[in-house]
């Protein structure tokens, strides 16, 4: 089942590969402008004795800006999957509606991912696993912040094996090509702002697997009750 899983995330994104392009490349370019502007987010040390340094402006700022991009490309998801792919602007514009909901969401995420990290990695992912359907709760059906985080926990909870495991080997997908992506760009362009742009574009979109491996469980996991919608 996870094989097959895959192989329909897999089929999902390169089908739809331009449209998701569409919502997720200006963000990249947003964020590479940010840290142009502001300093790198966080940037390793090329001594291996030196230290980790970090902008503070371009953290606040793109951690801002991450709420915004994800509920796009969750506007895009299924837009796409109903068959009618839309722009940039209709799809900004759920994700804008709705974008103290989904900054407070993507908060409590983010809180319980980061207490999971203290009891190792493992219940971190566990508990990003249970949360992951809550920002679509958010932007497709409109749900409050905690409501949207309880009723993620609801529908995760019949699949949420299946859907760790795809999550992780998402991941290590993601990782491998991306490294393998950054290396060869690094080495055919000597500039570094411009190899910094030209590995952001196509990793924004290559990251996409991962909303799109969350988005497959969340159709295979039917529509929140009628009532759970209600205000």
């Amino acid at each position: 089942m996870i094989g097959q899983r895959f192989r329909e995330i897999l089929y999902f994104w390169w089908r739809y590969l331009g449209p998701l392009f569409l919502v997720s490349a200006p963000f990249a370019l947003t964020t590479e402008l940010l840290q142009w502007g502001f300093g790198a987010a966080i940037a390793l040390p090329d001594d291996p004795n030196g230290s980790i340094t970090f902008s503070t402006t371009s953290l606040i700022l793109i951690m801002l800006l991450r709420p915004l991009a994800e509920g796009t490309v969750i506007t895009q998801l299924a837009a796409s999957r109903g068959g009618k792919p839309a722009g940039l602007l209709a799809c900004m514009a759920p994700a804008l509606l709705m974008y103290p909901a989904l900054l407070a969401t993507y908060a409590i995420i983010a809180m319980g991912v980061a207490l999971g990290w203290l009891a190792f990695f493992f219940p971190a992912l566990w508990v990003y696993t249970r949360l992951s359907f809550a920002p679509y709760l958010v932007v497709l059906h409109r749900h409050n912040p905690l409501r949207a985080i309880r009723q993620s926990f609801t529908m995760t909870e019949s699949q949420q094996w299946p859907l760790l495991l795809v999550i992780v080997l998402v991941f290590l997908t993601y990782t491998l090509i991306s490294s393998m992506l950054a290396s060869l760009i690094s080495t055919a362009v000597p500039n570094i702002m411009a190899a910094s742009l030209l590995i952001a574009l196509p990793i924004s979109v290559l990251s996409i697997l991962n909303n799109v491996a969350i988005f497959r469980f969340w159709e295979l996991a039917g529509s929140p009750n009628q009532d759970q919608d209600q205000p």
